[in-house]
């Protein structure tokens, strides 16, 4: 957990720094967009570090097998950085996902897509998470500190509560990116039948065309994601019929850390903005 959160978190504050510090000039949608992405990624990984540094450190304080708990001051305030992280993280690819679907689909409406309207979503998805994650968490009080994790954390065995962010966090913006592509291949499709008959205007299908690449991309990006929820989620239902194993936390936050490096690496590398700087790069 240790490596996969502070390269994903190196990865996210590179993006950060290159693109976005340096340009005196205003960012595209895309790169607006992908920092929204990076620097969820960034706050994500941050709490998910802490988090595994408290773990290590519990770890290392465990006498003739018998665990203590340790003080750590940052428990609550990383816990609720990491719900809030999560959901932040996956609903920022909803944020592309509805973009490119704007771009393709509804290109006449070139409003959709403008900087400002786009600026707007994205205050509304962090405030949309903030409140959606932390004002049930600091009303609730549904953290409690778990000793084999040496965190603050949801016990899966817990009220509702557990599958309501495993809902809002996991389940609901998969389900949203699903049905996105699923709709954008529909029409790529749509549009490669109808455009030998001129039921549609050439630009349409270059612009399909050019995102058709980057939508299989994407999708194997999603499945990844989908996959790294999983052990999570069958632990959730494990805990209504019995006791999960012991340290369901460790194996399914893993998972998702190996998920979450291996998808901000990716959309690092073929990033539009990296791509040109290496190939600027390159050139000199």
């Amino acid at each position: 957990m240790l490596i996969t959160t502070c390269v994903a978190l190196i990865v996210s504050l590179i993006y950060i720094l290159v693109i976005t510090l340096p340009q005196h000039r205003k960012l595209s949608l895309s790169s607006l967009l992908a920092s929204n992405t990076f620097l969820s990624a960034a706050v994500y990984s941050s709490a998910h570090f802490a988090i595994a540094i408290s773990t290590l450190r519990g770890d290392i304080a465990v006498v003739n097998a018998v665990r203590y708990p340790l003080h750590n001051p940052f428990c609550m305030s990383s816990a609720f950085v990491f719900y809030c992280g999560c959901g932040l993280l996956y609903y920022s690819y909803v944020m592309e996902a509805v973009q490119r679907f704007a771009r393709i689909v509804l290109y006449d409406y070139r409003w959709l897509y403008r900087r400002r309207i786009q600026l707007l979503l994205i205050v509304s998805q962090w405030i949309f998470c903030i409140v959606g994650t932390f004002v049930p968490l600091a009303t609730t009080n549904q953290l409690r500190y778990d000793l084999h994790m040496n965190m603050c954390i949801i016990p899966i065995r817990s009220s509702g509560w557990t599958m309501y962010y495993a809902v809002f966090c996991y389940t609901i913006p998969l389900v949203l990116l699903a049905t996105i592509y699923h709709r954008l291949i529909q029409y790529i499709l749509t549009v490669r039948s109808r455009v030998s008959a001129c039921l549609i205007s050439g630009s349409a299908i270059i612009t399909a065309q050019r995102q058709l690449s980057m939508i299989q991309r994407v999708i194997i990006l999603v499945s990844i994601l989908i996959i790294s929820g999983l052990p999570y989620c069958a632990f959730i239902f494990i805990g209504f019929w019995t006791d999960p194993p012991e340290y369901q936390f460790r194996i399914s936050f893993l998972c998702v850390d190996i998920a979450l490096v291996s998808v901000v690496c990716t959309m690092f590398w073929h990033n539009r903005d990296i791509a040109q700087l290496r190939t600027f790069r390159d050139e000199t």
